[in-house]
C-alpha cells in the first residue's frame, strides 16, 4: 500500500537553491517500514509516519557513473516552521536541519545494490559518513525531507561537520567541495502522530482519516476550515 503524491515537480534546483524536488528519473529511496504496513518507496512527496522510518533507507540511482564518486544529503527545510503541510510555509527558524550526509559513494554501488548505511558499502574504503542518518523527530504536525545526490569531481577528504544539525550551511558546503547541482533527488513528508497506527484524528485543522491511503496526485489536500 503506497501513499499518494502530494507535490508534483520536475527538474532539479541549482546547488544554492535546493528545494523539495523530484528529478527525472527520481532518486530511488526505499525505507523498510516498521511493521511492513505499507510500501516504503519515496515517491515525490508521499507520506510516512515518523515512527515508521527509524532506520536509514536504501538509496539507489541507476544512472550513476560507475567511475565516479557521489555525495548523498538529506535535509529538512521546514525545521520548526510556523505552520505545516499541506499549507505553504516559509522555512523554519532551524532550517535547514541536517539529517544525513555520506560522501565518496561509489557509482557502481549506487547503480547496483544501492547504498545501505547499516552495511559496509560492499567493502569500499572510500565511503565517508559525515552525518549518520537521523530519523525525523517532529514534535507536532509534519515536515518535508529532501534527499539529494551530487556527483563529485574526485575523492574528497571531508572535514568534520559541526555538532549542531540545525541551520546547516549547505550552500557553503556544496561550494567548498565543488559539488554543484544535484544529479538526482526525491522528497517525502513525515507526519507526527501520538498514536500508532495513525488514529485518523485531525491535525493542524486537517482531518485526513477519510483519504489517508488515497492518491493526492489530482491536487493538494485543502486546508481545514
Amino acid at each position: 500500500m503506497a501513499f499518494g503524491v502530494v507535490f508534483a515537480t520536475v527538474g532539479v534546483a541549482a546547488a544554492n537553491e535546493l528545494k523539495y524536488e523530484c528529478s527525472v528519473p527520481p532518486l530511488e529511496v526505499n525505507f523498510a517500514i516498521a511493521g511492513g504496513r505499507y510500501n516504503g518507496a519515496v515517491n515525490c512527496g508521499n507520506l510516512f509516519l515518523q515512527t515508521d522510518i527509524p532506520t536509514a533507507p536504501v538509496v539507489r540511482w541507476k544512472r550513476a557513473n560507475p567511475r565516479k564518486l557521489y555525495t548523498l544529503m538529506m535535509l529538512d527545510f521546514d525545521g520548526n516552521a510556523n505552520g505545516s503541510w499541506p499549507d505553504p510555509v516559509p522555512p523554519g527558524e532551524n532550517s535547514p536541519v541536517r539529517h544525513w550526509i555520506v560522501g565518496n559513494l561509489p557509482g557502481d554501488l549506487l547503480r547496483g545494490t544501492g547504498y545501505r548505511e547499516s552495511e559496509d558499502a560492499s567493502g569500499s574504503k572510500t565511503v565517508s559518513v559525515l552525518q549518520s542518518y537521523r530519523d525525523p523527530h517532529i514534535p507536532v504536525v509534519s515536515d518535508r525531507y529532501g534527499v539529494y545526490l551530487f556527483q563529485q569531481e574526485k575523492e574528497i577528504q571531508f572535514a568534520a561537520v559541526s555538532d549542531s544539525i540545525t541551520n546547516f550551511d549547505h550552500a557553503t558546503f556544496l561550494e567548498k567541495y565543488r559539488l554543484g547541482a544535484p544529479k538526482a533527488s526525491n522528497f517525502f513528508v513525515a507526519i507526527y502522530t501520538s498514536e500508532s497506527p495513525f488514529s485518523g484524528k485531525a491535525f493542524h485543522g486537517n482531518d485526513v482519516s477519510g483519504s489517508w491511503h488515497q492518491g493526492y496526485g489530482k491536487g493538494k489536500l485543502p486546508p481545514g476550515q
